[in-house]
């Protein structure tokens, strides 16, 4: 049996026959503080997704449009807890998206109407592009962060991780919407099927955008300012 000492932050583990017979003192350094931490922030970072899809309040209005800013703190904690976390997250996020338009709990007609027809296919544009929303930007900021440039600027580093963790959002959820249903969609907004895809771009070019330039600022102020002043104990 290995018997544990405990000084301060560090555990050590005692070989069971000692160091007279032969036996090593093993020092572990406790990770008590870095789970805590980890935990914490994981959890901020759910209740912030849950509230903004259950109340559906994630909206900014930049001009005209109306840019939506639900991926932020899945890009967020991908960033200052790594991509799993990420994952994890966006995982989340795409699920209660599901269960809420599956219930009747969402505004989006074109959620409503997947649903109706296909819950499957509703699921799958639902979940895999939020999914991958949290672990591209994570693998990305992990990326950018082993290049001695980028370690200097981590405002910009952090922005860059936002604007592509958003547009990654957008391009794989319009993309699937355009590959699963773009019948529906041409039904849903009286137009041809052939007309679908321009309006899909169309979407991606302006709300797209929009949405990576307040990803870029809101990813970059929010993740410098947690790593500069709650930087997570190694």
């Amino acid at each position: 049996m290995v018997n544990m000492l405990y000084i301060k932050d560090t555990k050590f583990a005692l070989h069971p026959f000692g160091a007279a017979a032969g036996g090593n003192l093993i020092m572990v350094k406790s990770n008590t503080h870095t789970r805590l931490g980890y935990i914490t922030r994981m959890g901020a970072l759910l209740a912030i997704i849950i509230i903004l899809t259950a109340f559906n309040i994630g909206y900014i209005p930049v001009g005209p449009i109306v840019a939506t800013i639900y991926q932020v703190p899945v890009i967020v904690g991908a960033v200052i807890l790594g991509p799993s976390a990420g994952s994890v997250l966006g995982g989340v996020w795409g699920v209660f998206s599901f269960i809420l338009a599956l219930t009747g709990n969402t505004t989006d007609v074109v959620a409503l109407a997947t649903i109706q027809q296909s819950p499957f296919i509703y699921f799958i544009i639902s979940f895999v592009p939020r999914l991958l929303t949290g672990l591209l930007p994570g693998l990305l900021f992990k990326l950018l962060t082993r290049i001695e440039f980028f370690k200097n600027i981590r405002f910009i580093t952090c922005g860059i991780t936002g604007a592509v963790g958003s547009l990654v959002n957008t391009i794989l959820y319009l993309g699937a919407l355009y590959l699963l249903i773009r019948e529906l969609l041409a039904s849903l907004f009286n137009i041809e099927i052939g007309a679908v895809g321009a309006m899909v771009m169309g979407v991606a070019m302006t709300n797209g955008l929009v949405e990576a330039a307040v990803s870029f600022v809101l990813v970059a102020a929010i993740c410098s300012a947690l790593i500069h002043f709650l930087p997570m104990k190694k």
